[in-house]
């Protein structure tokens, strides 16, 4: 059995996110793979939102994952939540991931960290901080079963020893 191409493996997934995933269709080059993204998304909005997926066209999340199969799913929101209420945003997260499951029983299911913002934008901003971010990923992370759901943080590849995004890798102070 040869080793499955990037090309190849991205061909199959599908990322479901916010200005983040956004960004990786922009400048990543992630050839093949779909994009259900759009800057400000959030669990509260995904079902009812229509998005441009390019090369598939204007639709809702549950029309393009009844519309496609997809071997592997990353979803990447949490931090637009933030300023909501924190059970509210923990059991719309939670449904969010059995509906995805629902609609796509073999795909594997990958719950993406929020990345941190800088010391500078944590210390000064009541909502968007790391700690709340921290707290959401944990949220996050225990919704993974290990199998077909996982969870991938990436914060230490942008992080500074604090525990914060390296200020010389953003430009505003809370992307990458």
């Amino acid at each position: 059995e040869s080793a499955q191409s990037m090309e190849e493996f991205f061909s199959t997934a599908l990322f479901i996110g916010d200005s983040r995933s956004v960004g990786l269709y922009e400048y990543a080059g992630l050839e093949g793979a779909d994009f259900f993204a759009a800057s400000g998304l959030s669990v509260f909005r995904l079902w009812e939102k229509e998005v441009s997926v390019p090369s598939v066209g204007k639709l809702t999340l549950e029309e393009l994952l009844k519309q496609k199969v997809y071997d592997t799913i990353f979803l990447m929101t949490g931090i637009n939540e933030l300023g909501y209420n924190h059970t509210a945003i923990v059991e719309t997260y939670a449904d969010t991931v059995e509906a995805i499951r629902a609609l796509q029983p073999e795909a594997m299911l990958c719950l993406c960290a929020n990345l941190h913002v800088t010391k500078s934008r944590s210390d000064r901003d009541e909502i968007y901080n790391n700690e709340q971010i921290d707290w959401l990923n944990g949220e996050i992370a225990a919704l993974a079963d290990g199998s077909r759901v996982i969870y991938i943080d990436v914060n230490p590849l942008f992080d500074d020893d604090q525990g914060a995004l390296r200020s010389d890798y953003s430009g505003d102070d809370t992307h990458p």
